[in-house]
Protein backbone atom coordinates (compact mmCIF):
# COMPACT_ATOMS: atom_id res chain seq x y z
CA UNK A 1 0.00 0.00 0.00
CA UNK A 2 1.69 3.26 -1.26
CA UNK A 3 1.45 6.01 1.47
CA UNK A 4 -0.13 9.50 0.99
CA UNK A 5 1.83 12.19 -0.13
CA UNK A 6 1.15 14.96 2.89
CA UNK A 7 0.21 18.41 0.85
CA UNK A 8 3.39 20.66 0.56
CA UNK A 9 4.28 22.91 3.99
CA UNK A 10 6.34 25.30 2.21
CA UNK A 11 7.39 26.99 -1.04
CA UNK A 12 8.04 24.71 -3.82
CA UNK A 13 11.76 26.20 -5.73
CA UNK A 14 10.69 24.98 -8.93
CA UNK A 15 8.89 27.42 -9.54
CA UNK A 16 11.98 28.84 -11.41
CA UNK A 17 10.92 27.03 -14.33
CA UNK A 18 6.79 27.49 -14.42
CA UNK A 19 6.82 31.32 -12.91
CA UNK A 20 4.28 32.71 -11.46
CA UNK A 21 2.15 32.46 -13.32
CA UNK A 22 1.89 29.05 -13.24
CA UNK A 23 1.86 29.16 -9.49
CA UNK A 24 -2.06 28.48 -8.90
CA UNK A 25 -1.93 29.03 -5.24
CA UNK A 26 -0.57 32.42 -5.60
CA UNK A 27 -2.87 33.15 -8.34
CA UNK A 28 -5.51 32.71 -6.32
CA UNK A 29 -4.07 35.06 -3.50
CA UNK A 30 -3.40 37.65 -5.76
CA UNK A 31 -6.65 37.63 -7.42
CA UNK A 32 -8.64 37.34 -4.21
CA UNK A 33 -6.40 40.65 -3.27
CA UNK A 34 -7.27 42.12 -6.08
CA UNK A 35 -11.01 42.21 -5.91
CA UNK A 36 -10.77 42.72 -2.37
CA UNK A 37 -8.97 45.89 -2.92
CA UNK A 38 -11.09 46.82 -6.01
CA UNK A 39 -14.12 46.80 -3.31
CA UNK A 40 -11.98 48.69 -0.67
CA UNK A 41 -11.06 51.65 -3.05
CA UNK A 42 -14.96 51.79 -3.61
CA UNK A 43 -15.35 52.46 0.00
CA UNK A 44 -13.03 54.91 -0.09
CA UNK A 45 -14.24 57.10 -1.30
CA UNK A 46 -18.00 55.85 -0.55
CA UNK A 47 -17.51 56.42 3.21
CA UNK A 48 -16.50 59.82 3.81
CA UNK A 49 -18.60 60.94 0.99
CA UNK A 50 -21.71 58.82 2.99
CA UNK A 51 -20.88 61.05 5.66
CA UNK A 52 -20.75 64.45 4.12
CA UNK A 53 -23.68 64.29 1.46
CA UNK A 54 -26.16 61.83 3.41
CA UNK A 55 -25.52 63.26 7.37
CA UNK A 56 -23.56 66.76 6.69
CA UNK A 57 -20.79 65.56 8.13
CA UNK A 58 -18.20 68.61 8.32
CA UNK A 59 -14.24 67.99 8.81
CA UNK A 60 -14.05 66.75 12.38
CA UNK A 61 -16.88 64.21 11.58
CA UNK A 62 -15.05 62.90 8.86
CA UNK A 63 -11.58 62.84 10.87
CA UNK A 64 -13.31 60.62 13.13
CA UNK A 65 -14.15 57.96 10.76
CA UNK A 66 -10.55 57.94 8.79
CA UNK A 67 -9.35 57.37 13.06
CA UNK A 68 -12.56 54.62 13.52
CA UNK A 69 -11.13 52.58 10.41
CA UNK A 70 -7.04 53.01 11.27
CA UNK A 71 -7.47 52.92 14.96
CA UNK A 72 -7.55 48.76 15.21
CA UNK A 73 -4.35 48.59 14.07
CA UNK A 74 -2.75 50.24 17.42
CA UNK A 75 -4.92 47.27 19.22
CA UNK A 76 -4.92 44.08 17.39
CA UNK A 77 -1.86 44.51 15.25
CA UNK A 78 0.36 42.67 17.93
CA UNK A 79 -1.76 40.23 19.17
CA UNK A 80 -2.54 39.17 15.44
CA UNK A 81 1.66 39.38 14.75
CA UNK A 82 2.04 36.29 17.63
CA UNK A 83 -0.92 34.44 16.03
CA UNK A 84 0.14 34.16 12.26
CA UNK A 85 3.65 33.36 13.52
CA UNK A 86 1.94 30.44 15.67
CA UNK A 87 -0.94 29.35 13.60
CA UNK A 88 -1.46 29.03 9.50
CA UNK A 89 -2.77 31.89 7.74
CA UNK A 90 -5.31 30.47 5.49
CA UNK A 91 -7.98 30.04 7.37
CA UNK A 92 -7.79 33.42 9.37
CA UNK A 93 -7.28 35.17 6.01
CA UNK A 94 -10.37 33.41 4.79
CA UNK A 95 -12.76 34.54 7.78
CA UNK A 96 -11.79 37.75 7.92
CA UNK A 97 -12.77 38.30 4.11
CA UNK A 98 -16.05 37.09 4.87
CA UNK A 99 -16.60 39.42 8.14
CA UNK A 100 -15.48 42.13 6.05
CA UNK A 101 -18.64 40.86 3.55
CA UNK A 102 -21.01 40.99 6.66
CA UNK A 103 -20.09 44.07 8.02
CA UNK A 104 -20.13 46.11 4.86
CA UNK A 105 -23.69 44.92 4.00
CA UNK A 106 -24.81 46.87 6.95
CA UNK A 107 -24.90 49.96 5.42
CA UNK A 108 -26.74 49.73 2.38
CA UNK A 109 -29.22 47.66 4.21
CA UNK A 110 -29.24 50.22 6.98
CA UNK A 111 -29.52 53.33 4.04
CA UNK A 112 -32.27 50.87 2.64
CA UNK A 113 -34.20 50.86 6.16
CA UNK A 114 -33.82 54.58 6.95
CA UNK A 115 -31.88 53.99 10.03
CA UNK A 116 -28.42 54.81 8.75
CA UNK A 117 -26.47 57.27 11.38
CA UNK A 118 -22.87 58.73 11.98
CA UNK A 119 -22.65 56.08 14.92
CA UNK A 120 -23.71 52.98 12.80
CA UNK A 121 -20.74 54.71 10.14
CA UNK A 122 -18.34 54.61 12.91
CA UNK A 123 -19.13 51.08 14.50
CA UNK A 124 -18.92 49.46 11.29
CA UNK A 125 -15.33 51.22 10.27
CA UNK A 126 -13.96 50.24 13.53
CA UNK A 127 -14.92 46.51 12.99
CA UNK A 128 -14.09 46.66 9.42
CA UNK A 129 -10.86 48.07 10.01
CA UNK A 130 -9.96 45.44 13.11
CA UNK A 131 -10.59 42.65 10.22
CA UNK A 132 -8.48 44.49 7.95
CA UNK A 133 -5.61 44.83 9.96
CA UNK A 134 -5.51 41.25 11.04
CA UNK A 135 -5.69 40.48 7.09
CA UNK A 136 -3.03 42.92 5.96
CA UNK A 137 -0.51 41.04 8.54
CA UNK A 138 -1.81 37.42 7.59
CA UNK A 139 -1.38 38.87 4.34
CA UNK A 140 2.60 39.86 4.35
CA UNK A 141 3.29 36.72 6.57
CA UNK A 142 1.84 33.96 4.32
CA UNK A 143 3.52 35.14 1.17
CA UNK A 144 6.59 34.28 1.64
CA UNK A 145 5.51 30.89 2.37
CA UNK A 146 4.11 30.60 -0.98
CA UNK A 147 6.95 31.58 -3.56
CA UNK A 148 10.32 31.01 -3.68
CA UNK A 149 12.64 33.79 -1.96
CA UNK A 150 14.33 34.83 -5.25
CA UNK A 151 10.67 35.25 -6.46
CA UNK A 152 9.26 37.90 -3.69
CA UNK A 153 10.58 41.26 -5.92
CA UNK A 154 8.31 39.76 -9.01
CA UNK A 155 5.48 38.15 -6.46
CA UNK A 156 5.41 41.82 -4.79
CA UNK A 157 5.44 43.72 -7.96
CA UNK A 158 2.13 42.09 -9.11
CA UNK A 159 1.05 42.82 -5.78
CA UNK A 160 1.71 46.42 -6.17
CA UNK A 161 0.08 45.91 -9.66
CA UNK A 162 -2.75 44.81 -7.93
CA UNK A 163 -3.13 47.86 -5.46
CA UNK A 164 -2.71 50.44 -8.49
CA UNK A 165 -5.09 49.00 -10.90
CA UNK A 166 -7.52 48.94 -8.01
CA UNK A 167 -6.57 52.68 -6.95
CA UNK A 168 -7.03 53.18 -11.03
CA UNK A 169 -10.20 51.23 -11.83
CA UNK A 170 -11.64 51.59 -7.63
CA UNK A 171 -12.33 55.28 -7.17
CA UNK A 172 -13.75 55.96 -10.36
CA UNK A 173 -16.39 53.15 -10.19
CA UNK A 174 -16.80 54.50 -6.58
CA UNK A 175 -17.71 58.06 -7.63
CA UNK A 176 -20.09 56.84 -10.62
CA UNK A 177 -21.59 54.23 -8.35
CA UNK A 178 -22.38 57.23 -5.64
CA UNK A 179 -23.64 59.24 -7.92
CA UNK A 180 -26.28 56.64 -9.49
CA UNK A 181 -27.14 54.50 -6.69
CA UNK A 182 -26.30 57.00 -3.18
CA UNK A 183 -22.63 56.45 -1.26
CA UNK A 184 -24.38 53.72 0.87
CA UNK A 185 -25.57 51.73 -2.16
CA UNK A 186 -21.85 51.83 -3.78
CA UNK A 187 -20.82 50.16 -0.51
CA UNK A 188 -22.66 46.85 -1.70
CA UNK A 189 -20.00 46.31 -4.25
CA UNK A 190 -17.40 46.06 -1.86
CA UNK A 191 -19.66 43.44 -0.08
CA UNK A 192 -19.61 41.38 -2.89
CA UNK A 193 -15.77 41.69 -3.37
CA UNK A 194 -15.07 40.54 0.32
CA UNK A 195 -17.41 37.54 -0.14
CA UNK A 196 -15.33 36.31 -3.43
CA UNK A 197 -11.88 37.02 -1.81
CA UNK A 198 -12.99 34.78 0.78
CA UNK A 199 -13.72 31.53 -1.35
CA UNK A 200 -10.45 32.46 -3.54
CA UNK A 201 -8.44 31.95 -0.26
CA UNK A 202 -10.14 29.01 1.09
CA UNK A 203 -9.45 27.45 -2.70
CA UNK A 204 -5.30 27.77 -1.88
CA UNK A 205 -4.09 24.13 -2.24
CA UNK A 206 -1.08 24.78 -0.17
CA UNK A 207 -1.26 23.49 3.40
CA UNK A 208 1.34 25.21 5.96
CA UNK A 209 2.96 23.02 8.92
CA UNK A 210 1.44 23.99 12.27
CA UNK A 211 4.17 25.69 14.43
CA UNK A 212 5.13 24.84 17.73
CA UNK A 213 2.78 26.03 20.40
CA UNK A 214 3.79 26.32 24.07
CA UNK A 215 0.32 26.30 25.62
CA UNK A 216 0.04 28.57 28.63
CA UNK A 217 3.11 31.03 27.66
CA UNK A 218 2.30 34.29 27.53
CA UNK A 219 2.51 36.08 23.90
CA UNK A 220 4.25 39.32 24.93
CA UNK A 221 7.73 38.21 25.52
CA UNK A 222 7.44 36.90 21.65
CA UNK A 223 5.82 40.25 20.72
CA UNK A 224 8.60 42.38 22.62
CA UNK A 225 11.16 40.08 20.47
CA UNK A 226 9.54 41.66 17.20
CA UNK A 227 9.59 45.05 18.48
CA UNK A 228 12.89 44.73 19.60
CA UNK A 229 14.35 43.38 16.20
CA UNK A 230 13.08 46.38 14.52
CA UNK A 231 13.98 49.32 17.08
CA UNK A 232 17.68 48.13 16.98
CA UNK A 233 17.79 46.97 13.16
CA UNK A 234 20.24 50.19 10.98
CA UNK A 235 18.19 49.24 7.54
CA UNK A 236 14.36 48.93 8.75
CA UNK A 237 14.53 51.59 11.46
CA UNK A 238 14.68 54.72 9.35
CA UNK A 239 12.57 52.87 6.55
CA UNK A 240 9.68 52.12 9.23
CA UNK A 241 10.07 55.93 11.14
CA UNK A 242 9.94 57.70 7.43
CA UNK A 243 6.59 55.37 6.33
CA UNK A 244 4.74 56.34 9.78
CA UNK A 245 5.21 60.04 8.70
CA UNK A 246 5.06 59.48 5.50
CA UNK A 247 1.41 57.60 6.03
CA UNK A 248 0.22 60.21 9.10
CA UNK A 249 0.68 63.11 6.54
CA UNK A 250 -0.29 61.74 3.97
CA UNK A 251 -3.82 60.20 5.29
CA UNK A 252 -3.99 64.31 6.68
CA UNK A 253 -4.10 64.97 3.07
CA UNK A 254 -5.83 62.75 2.04
CA UNK A 255 -8.83 63.22 4.19
CA UNK A 256 -8.80 66.95 3.33
CA UNK A 257 -8.32 66.16 -0.23
CA UNK A 258 -12.28 65.11 -0.47
CA UNK A 259 -13.50 68.20 1.48
CA UNK A 260 -10.94 70.20 -0.60
CA UNK A 261 -12.09 69.02 -3.83
CA UNK A 262 -16.37 69.33 -2.68
CA UNK A 263 -16.38 72.41 -0.95
CA UNK A 264 -13.80 74.43 -2.42
CA UNK A 265 -12.91 73.32 -6.27
CA UNK A 266 -16.57 72.40 -6.07
CA UNK A 267 -15.78 69.08 -8.11
CA UNK A 268 -18.50 66.40 -8.22
CA UNK A 269 -17.67 62.93 -7.08
CA UNK A 270 -17.70 61.74 -10.38
CA UNK A 271 -14.92 63.96 -11.03
CA UNK A 272 -12.77 63.42 -8.07
CA UNK A 273 -13.19 59.26 -8.84
CA UNK A 274 -11.56 59.92 -11.93
CA UNK A 275 -8.79 61.88 -11.11
CA UNK A 276 -7.82 59.63 -8.14
CA UNK A 277 -8.52 56.77 -11.23
CA UNK A 278 -6.11 58.57 -13.40
CA UNK A 279 -3.66 59.22 -10.94
CA UNK A 280 -3.42 55.70 -10.02
CA UNK A 281 -1.81 54.34 -13.27
CA UNK A 282 1.48 56.16 -11.81
CA UNK A 283 1.31 53.49 -9.46
CA UNK A 284 0.75 50.73 -12.30
CA UNK A 285 3.47 51.99 -14.03
CA UNK A 286 6.19 52.27 -10.70
CA UNK A 287 5.23 48.28 -9.91
CA UNK A 288 5.63 47.30 -13.69
CA UNK A 289 9.30 49.15 -13.73
CA UNK A 290 9.91 48.32 -9.98
CA UNK A 291 12.26 45.26 -11.07
CA UNK A 292 14.63 47.43 -13.71
CA UNK A 293 14.61 50.21 -11.19
CA UNK A 294 15.85 48.34 -8.59
CA UNK A 295 18.47 46.64 -10.61
CA UNK A 296 19.57 49.50 -11.91
CA UNK A 297 19.62 51.99 -8.78
CA UNK A 298 20.13 49.37 -6.23
CA UNK A 299 17.35 48.56 -3.55
CA UNK A 300 18.27 51.49 -1.02
CA UNK A 301 18.50 54.09 -3.54
CA UNK A 302 15.17 52.89 -5.00
CA UNK A 303 13.93 53.40 -1.32
CA UNK A 304 14.65 56.62 -0.68
CA UNK A 305 14.32 58.28 -3.61
CA UNK A 306 10.68 57.01 -4.66
CA UNK A 307 9.73 58.15 -1.25
CA UNK A 308 11.00 61.68 -1.91
CA UNK A 309 9.53 62.07 -5.03
CA UNK A 310 5.83 60.62 -3.80
CA UNK A 311 6.33 63.05 -0.80
CA UNK A 312 7.17 66.06 -2.83
CA UNK A 313 4.64 65.63 -5.13
CA UNK A 314 1.73 66.14 -2.88
CA UNK A 315 1.99 69.67 -2.96
CA UNK A 316 0.69 69.81 -5.99
CA UNK A 317 -2.75 69.63 -3.94
CA UNK A 318 -2.71 72.78 -1.94
CA UNK A 319 -1.33 74.30 -5.12
CA UNK A 320 -4.86 73.22 -7.07
CA UNK A 321 -7.39 76.03 -7.86
CA UNK A 322 -9.04 78.45 -9.99
CA UNK A 323 -11.17 76.91 -12.53
CA UNK A 324 -12.02 73.45 -12.65
CA UNK A 325 -9.98 71.89 -15.48
CA UNK A 326 -7.05 73.67 -14.61
CA UNK A 327 -7.15 72.28 -10.86
CA UNK A 328 -7.88 68.82 -11.99
CA UNK A 329 -5.13 68.72 -14.26
CA UNK A 330 -2.21 70.17 -11.68
CA UNK A 331 -4.18 67.73 -9.29
CA UNK A 332 -3.66 64.30 -11.80
CA UNK A 333 -0.05 65.66 -12.30
CA UNK A 334 1.18 65.92 -8.86
CA UNK A 335 -0.84 62.58 -8.13
CA UNK A 336 0.51 60.56 -11.40
CA UNK A 337 4.28 61.34 -9.91
CA UNK A 338 3.08 60.30 -6.28
CA UNK A 339 1.50 56.99 -7.09
CA UNK A 340 5.12 56.15 -9.32
CA UNK A 341 6.82 56.72 -6.31
CA UNK A 342 4.48 54.85 -3.68
CA UNK A 343 4.70 51.98 -6.42
CA UNK A 344 8.59 51.72 -6.72
CA UNK A 345 8.74 52.32 -2.63
CA UNK A 346 6.03 49.40 -1.73
CA UNK A 347 7.51 46.93 -4.12
CA UNK A 348 11.23 47.13 -2.52
CA UNK A 349 10.15 47.61 0.69
CA UNK A 350 7.91 44.43 1.03
CA UNK A 351 11.03 42.89 -0.48
CA UNK A 352 13.82 44.19 1.84
CA UNK A 353 11.63 42.98 4.62
CA UNK A 354 10.96 39.61 3.25
CA UNK A 355 14.96 39.36 2.87
CA UNK A 356 16.10 40.63 6.27
CA UNK A 357 13.37 39.58 9.06
CA UNK A 358 14.43 36.12 10.42
CA UNK A 359 11.29 33.51 8.76
CA UNK A 360 10.23 32.59 12.56
CA UNK A 361 9.86 36.42 13.50
CA UNK A 362 8.01 37.37 10.05
CA UNK A 363 4.76 37.76 11.88
CA UNK A 364 5.13 39.44 14.95
CA UNK A 365 7.76 42.04 12.89
CA UNK A 366 5.16 42.92 10.53
CA UNK A 367 2.62 43.15 13.10
CA UNK A 368 5.19 45.65 15.01
CA UNK A 369 5.78 47.48 11.43
CA UNK A 370 2.16 47.81 11.21
CA UNK A 371 1.78 49.34 14.74
CA UNK A 372 4.08 52.15 13.75
CA UNK A 373 3.40 52.59 10.37
CA UNK A 374 0.03 51.99 9.47
CA UNK A 375 -1.12 52.71 13.65
CA UNK A 376 0.29 56.10 12.67
CA UNK A 377 -2.76 56.29 10.39
CA UNK A 378 -5.07 56.34 13.65
CA UNK A 379 -4.03 59.48 14.58
CA UNK A 380 -4.59 61.31 10.64
CA UNK A 381 -8.14 61.43 11.57
CA UNK A 382 -8.15 63.52 14.48
CA UNK A 383 -4.99 65.66 13.06
CA UNK A 384 -7.18 66.50 9.56
CA UNK A 385 -10.10 67.46 12.10
CA UNK A 386 -8.11 70.12 14.19
CA UNK A 387 -6.17 71.42 11.03
CA UNK A 388 -8.85 71.58 8.56
CA UNK A 389 -11.48 73.97 11.59
CA UNK A 390 -8.71 75.97 12.42
CA UNK A 391 -6.56 76.43 9.38
CA UNK A 392 -9.13 76.06 6.75
CA UNK A 393 -8.64 73.03 4.95
CA UNK A 394 -6.43 74.64 1.78
CA UNK A 395 -4.39 75.99 4.38
CA UNK A 396 -3.86 72.53 6.65
CA UNK A 397 -3.11 70.63 3.22
CA UNK A 398 -0.09 72.93 2.86
CA UNK A 399 0.95 72.42 6.51
CA UNK A 400 0.53 68.84 5.98
CA UNK A 401 1.87 68.22 2.49
CA UNK A 402 5.21 70.88 3.50
CA UNK A 403 5.64 68.88 6.46
CA UNK A 404 6.00 65.63 4.76
CA UNK A 405 8.26 67.06 2.19
CA UNK A 406 10.81 68.44 4.95
CA UNK A 407 10.94 64.85 7.26
CA UNK A 408 12.37 63.55 3.85
CA UNK A 409 15.70 65.46 4.60
CA UNK A 410 16.94 63.46 7.25
CA UNK A 411 16.13 60.08 5.09
CA UNK A 412 17.15 61.02 1.50
CA UNK A 413 20.84 60.75 3.49
CA UNK A 414 20.45 57.98 5.86
CA UNK A 415 22.63 54.34 5.22
CA UNK A 416 19.37 53.22 3.99
CA UNK A 417 20.67 54.17 0.33
CA UNK A 418 23.82 52.29 0.45
CA UNK A 419 21.46 49.25 0.87
CA UNK A 420 21.34 46.20 -1.71
CA UNK A 421 19.90 42.90 -1.71
CA UNK A 422 22.61 40.73 -3.54
CA UNK A 423 21.97 38.38 -5.92
CA UNK A 424 20.18 37.85 -8.71
CA UNK A 425 16.35 37.74 -8.83
CA UNK A 426 14.66 34.55 -10.02
CA UNK A 427 14.01 34.75 -13.77
CA UNK A 428 10.27 34.82 -14.40
CA UNK A 429 8.58 34.32 -17.50
CA UNK A 430 6.92 37.83 -17.53
CA UNK A 431 9.85 39.55 -17.24
CA UNK A 432 12.50 38.49 -20.14
CA UNK A 433 15.49 41.36 -18.93
CA UNK A 434 15.83 40.02 -15.51
CA UNK A 435 18.91 38.39 -15.27
CA UNK A 436 19.37 34.67 -15.12
CA UNK A 437 20.72 32.82 -11.72
CA UNK A 438 20.26 29.58 -9.62
CA UNK A 439 17.46 29.84 -6.99
CA UNK A 440 18.08 30.40 -3.32
CA UNK A 441 17.36 28.30 -1.00
CA UNK A 442 17.19 30.86 1.42
CA UNK A 443 17.16 35.02 1.34
CA UNK A 444 20.29 36.18 1.04
CA UNK A 445 21.83 39.14 3.12
CA UNK A 446 21.27 42.74 2.24
CA UNK A 447 24.70 44.71 2.21
CA UNK A 448 25.82 47.44 2.51
CA UNK A 449 27.96 49.31 -0.52
CA UNK A 450 30.89 48.92 1.51
CA UNK A 451 30.04 45.57 1.28
CA UNK A 452 29.62 45.03 5.10
CA UNK A 453 26.97 42.76 5.95
CA UNK A 454 23.60 44.61 7.88
CA UNK A 455 22.64 42.32 10.96
CA UNK A 456 20.23 40.35 9.80
CA UNK A 457 19.35 36.72 10.96
CA UNK A 458 17.39 35.72 7.74
CA UNK A 459 14.81 36.32 5.54
CA UNK A 460 -4.66 54.19 -0.75
CA UNK A 461 -1.51 56.80 -0.30
CA UNK A 462 0.23 54.37 2.78
CA UNK A 463 3.90 52.95 2.48
CA UNK A 464 3.93 49.31 3.40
Amino acid sequence: MTARKPPPTAPEHNHRDRGLRHNDDFLRLWGGETLSQVGSQISLIALPLTAITLLDAGAGMVGLLATAQYAPVLLVSPLAGHWFDTRPCRPTLAATNFGRALLMGVIPLSWALGFLSVPLLLVVAFATGTLTAVFDIGYVSYLPRLVPPRQLTSANARLESTYSIAGAGGPGLGGLLVQALGPAGAVIADSFSYLVAGGLNLGIRHREARPPRQKGVSPWPAIREGMVFLARHPVLRPVLLQSAAFNLLGQVTFTLFLLYGVQSLHLTSGTLGVVLSVSCLGGLLGAAVAGRVGRRLGTGRTIVWSMVVGSLSLTAIPAAHGRAPVAVAVLVLGLIVHELGLGLFNVHSLTLRARMIPAHLLGRVTAGWRLVSTGAIALNGLLAGVLGELLGVRTALAVATGTLAVSCAAFLFSSVRTVSVEGPAEPDDDDPDAPEGRAAEAPTAPTTADGADEPTEGQPWTRS
